[in-house]
């Protein structure tokens, strides 16, 4: 038997991953798609077990029915709901939005590769979506 071989995007990936920079933007999105598709599939299974419809969530959140359809439809391309939104939906399905601890691999593999990595290479580091600007005292 031969030997499975890699294709060229393993190969290009791994020396991407070289770069400090690169590597960090791949561990920050790859966390964020995971953790999105997670949320969003429990909260569509979660809808489907309700019996309600997406209007009824709707009504409930005072929302138009259009944005949670496009909100609730894994179809419809990538979804960014604010933290408020998804608390809202959640509730009307029972459910409240909370932090847990990640599990030890998962820390390793994502937290300390972020802080490790900003560590060895500060210069490269690029700003952070979510990075709450310092504020001066007026």
């Amino acid at each position: 038997m031969t030997a499975k071989s890699r294709s060229v995007f393993w190969d290009e990936l791994e020396k991407e991953l070289e770069d400090p920079a690169f590597r960090r933007q791949f561990i920050l999105e790859r966390n964020r798609v995971e953790t999105v598709d997670r949320v969003m599939n429990l909260i569509i299974d979660a809808l489907e077990e309700s019996g309600l419809s997406r209007a009824d969530v709707a009504r409930a959140i005072g929302s138009h029915s259009s944005a949670v359809r496009r909100l609730l439809n894994l179809d419809a391309g990538p979804v960014n709901p604010t933290l408020g939104t998804l608390s809202d939906v959640a509730a009307v399905l029972g459910f409240q939005v909370e932090l847990v601890p990640m599990k030890p691999e998962t820390r390793h593999d994502v937290t300390e590769e972020l802080i490790n990595g900003a560590l060895v290479d500060p210069q490269t580091a690029a700003p952070n979506r979510g990075q709450r600007k310092p504020t001066t005292a007026a």
